[in-house]
């Protein structure tokens, strides 16, 4: 081997090491994020990483991109779906670098990870708004709708909202119970109710603590039936739902956006509104009654043991 083939044999080592570490638990994320999403951000992770550039100056970044695809949706014309549809890849591509960035530089933060979940939501929202004023803009056809786009637009926001609250909900559960890799959702809630009560009289933090009160309101909703901490044995929790959670990857963020992109690219809104009003609540109610009884056959197996 020549001494060019080892430098670059060691090099591309050296990414590998490097993207690793820049990921989660492979089973953390959804399918379509590891697979297309962070190699793609990981170029960009390469280019960011030498400069100051912080990961929640990177979720700015997100929040602005998605913004411009809502106005580009807003728009109504097929070329203006075309270019909505690739930013908002874009902002999905950099919405995996902050958290990428982050874990290479190890200077991630939990407000850090409430500010990432905001943006998301604030992009989330603006795509929601452009495409109903674009649909109104008469250039697509919504005729094949028995009433007004606008309601099935609310409809499909709210079912999105659904969805990734569950699916953030079963995957931060999996994560703690099954691999033990973080804190559950019920501990998540009782330590930023600690850090609240910290910094509630302090001074020049407003910011944070209006993401905190979001990120717990977020929480109890997430925890609406939850009296209690619920503890599961590890080995049983993950044998039980290492397919459950990845079946609900598919009505995940990610994959409603890439739903939305390829309806933006196809101009066809019947794609977008078939799977996350129809297709999408159909299976997220299957997969939440097989959740349930599950998790309940878990926990009658831990009192019999």
């Amino acid at each position: 081997m020549t001494k060019k083939n080892s430098k670059l044999k060691e090099y591309n080592k050296q990414m590998f090491r490097d993207y690793k570490k820049s990921i989660k638990h492979a089973i953390f994320d959804e399918t379509l994020t590891l697979y297309i999403l962070r190699p793609i951000a990981f170029i960009f992770v390469k280019l960011f990483y030498p400069t100051s550039i912080t990961p929640n100056q990177v979720s700015l970044m997100t929040t602005i991109v998605g913004i411009t695809s809502a106005y580009f949706f807003s728009r109504g014309d097929v070329v203006s779906f075309v270019i909505a549809g690739s930013l908002y890849f874009f902002s999905m591509v950099l919405d995996c670098v902050d958290g990428m960035i982050a874990r290479l530089k190890n200077n991630g933060t939990a407000v850090g990870r409430i500010i990432d979940g905001v943006s998301d939501y604030i992009v989330g929202t603006s795509i929601y708004i452009g495409m109903g004023i674009g649909f109104g803009k008469g250039l697509i056809n919504v005729k094949f709708l028995p009433f007004s786009y606008w309601w099935f637009i609310i409809i499909a926001a709210f079912s999105h909202i659904i969805h990734a609250m569950l699916v953030d909900y079963y995957r931060s559960e999996f994560m703690s119970h099954g691999l033990g890799k973080q804190t559950s959702t019920w501990e998540e809630k009782e330590k930023f109710t600690t850090e609240l009560n910290v910094i509630k009289h302090q001074k020049g933090k407003l910011f944070e603590k209006i993401l905190i009160i979001v990120y717990l309101g977020y929480s109890r909703l997430q925890l609406f039936k939850v009296d209690d901490q619920e503890v599961y044995d590890r080995e049983t929790y993950y044998n039980y739902n290492k397919l459950l959670i990845k079946l609900w990857f598919w009505i995940g963020p990610t994959a409603s956006a890439f739903i939305i992109i390829i309806s933006a690219f196809l101009f066809r809104p019947i794609i977008f509104f078939a799977f996350t009003i129809g297709l999408a609540n159909i299976y997220m109610i299957i997969l939440w009654i097989i959740q349930v009884n599950v998790n309940k056959k878990i926990l009658i197996k831990n009192k019999n043991l």
